[in-house]
């Protein structure tokens, strides 16, 4: 699609107020990026910050999006930038006027913030300093919950026990660290930084100074067996404290160097790989559920008895996202920060939010996005699911979900494809996994 003026631009976004929200999700999917990028709405973000947060204490969170990696895992979507220490301090200046910027406004004042998520990239490349400087940038310039939970994103190569110390004086109470897999013949083809033996050093130094942890793992890797998959698991159970658990699965995403690599010379298809995950999945649950740990409505997250839920879900909370590449996901709207370091700081330091793109939307445009979510994200698989979805819109909303919106949802889902029909079961069709590849826009960076 190319768009000749900015009035017919305008004339799309007046479209948009009147389609359904998984008519957007699929329009953007099929916009040609260069132009939704550099011809969109740059002060959404202005006009929704405006006014003050309409859910004040309920499900707000702050991203903080540090883009530095020193290597760059083969099955990595996200943007991120190669570790330069000089670098690194100009976009932190970046990020703090960027947060100062954001600090007066009216949302920000109204709001209490129930988590703080460092997300990547590889947050634990600042060195102790930087991580004290930021944490206290944040926590010093607004209001959080007195029994939030504050996330910090980790590798183990780069996590040392004075950063451990540091995150724990700084009241980040919650370190999610990405193993992805005890293996080290798989940890070196996915060209992760890291050992077996350094990540279980740093789980037992993260669990001795008392922090929430998480651990990041994948299955389904190529060339990860089933025996594979289930000594790694074994090794997650010996640990004595317990834990969170998110299990990914490894989704083959276009434009990464595994992903050209299983389509364009393995010849790996989409389908045989989904029902490869779907045999592990069930693996792990019934491995995890018959060694105490619960399995939450979100697919890939576990915590063991005794441990703590995840609260941090970037499709269902009310998202902030600040820092390049980071996405905002509220109410009134979503918007994306642009991607390229240099251009986000260039942005900042001119005093405007460095947002690429931005979509506006009506109170309906967002209770459907939130059924939409529900139906992509969660374990679609459970009994009550339906119910379960409404008791998260009252949640989230304090308001009774229609049955009318749930299932026109659905019903836009058939229409588009992106379930199967003739089937009472809820089944992602392969080109929704196709669309969710495509669709950046808006979309927080942890997805």
């Amino acid at each position: 699609m190319e768009f000749g003026s900015d009035i017919e631009m305008q004339k799309l976004f007046d479209e948009f107020s009147e389609k359904s929200y998984t008519d957007i999700f699929n329009i953007r999917s099929r916009l040609k990026q260069s132009e939704w990028k550099r011809k969109c709405i740059f002060d959404l973000k202005e006009k929704i910050f405006d006014k003050v947060n309409e859910y004040p204490s309920t499900k707000n969170v702050m991203y903080i999006h540090i883009p530095f990696c020193v290597t760059r895992c083969s099955y990595c979507p996200y943007y991120t930038t190669p570790y330069n220490s000089t670098l690194v301090k100009e976009y932190l200046e970046c990020l703090e006027k960027e947060i100062h910027k954001f600090k007066d406004t009216a949302y920000a004042k109204s709001t209490v913030f129930d988590s703080i998520y460092f997300g990547g990239g590889t947050p634990s490349l600042l060195n102790s300093e930087e991580i004290k400087r930021i944490t206290h940038t944040l926590f010093s310039n607004f209001n959080f919950a007195t029994n939030g939970e504050f996330s910090f994103e980790s590798n183990p190569s780069t996590l040392t026990e004075d950063k451990i110390i540091a995150l724990k004086n700084s009241g980040i109470n919650r370190v999610s660290l990405g193993i992805q897999t005890f293996n080290n013949r798989l940890l070196k083809e996915l060209n992760c930084a890291h050992t077996s033996e350094k990540a279980n050093s740093v789980i037992n130094l993260l669990l001795k100074h008392n922090f929430i942890v998480n651990l990041d793992m994948i299955y389904g890797l190529i060339g990860q067996s089933k025996f594979d998959f289930e000594k790694d698991l074994q090794i997650l159970n010996s640990f004595e404290a317990p834990t969170q658990l998110t299990i990914f699965p490894l989704r083959i995403n276009a434009n990464t160097p595994l992903g050209d690599e299983l389509y364009k010379r393995k010849k790996i298809t989409i389908k045989s790989h989904s029902e490869r995950l779907l045999e592990f999945d069930a693996f792990s649950e019934k491995f995890l559920t018959s060694n105490n740990y619960i399995r939450e409505d979100s697919p890939m997250f576990y915590y063991k008895e005794n441990s703590f839920p995840h609260k941090y879900n970037s499709t269902e909370t009310r998202v902030i996202g600040l820092g390049s590449n980071a996405g905002t996901l509220l109410d009134k709207g979503e918007s994306s920060n642009v991607s390229d370091i240099y251009e986000y700081m260039s942005g900042v330091r001119n005093n405007r939010y460095p947002v690429i793109s931005g979509v506006p939307l009506t109170k309906l445009q967002a209770y459907e996005r939130f059924v939409l979510y529900r139906i992509i994200y969660m374990q679609r698989s459970l009994p009550n699911f339906h119910e379960i979805v409404k008791q998260k819109f009252f949640e989230h909303y304090g308001v009774k979900l229609e049955d009318s919106i749930y299932y026109k949802v659905l019903d836009d889902m058939k229409r588009l494809r992106f379930i199967k029909k003739g089937t009472d079961k809820i089944i992602l069709t392969e080109r929704l996994w196709s669309i969710l590849n495509k669709v950046k826009i808006g979309m927080p960076s942890i997805l």
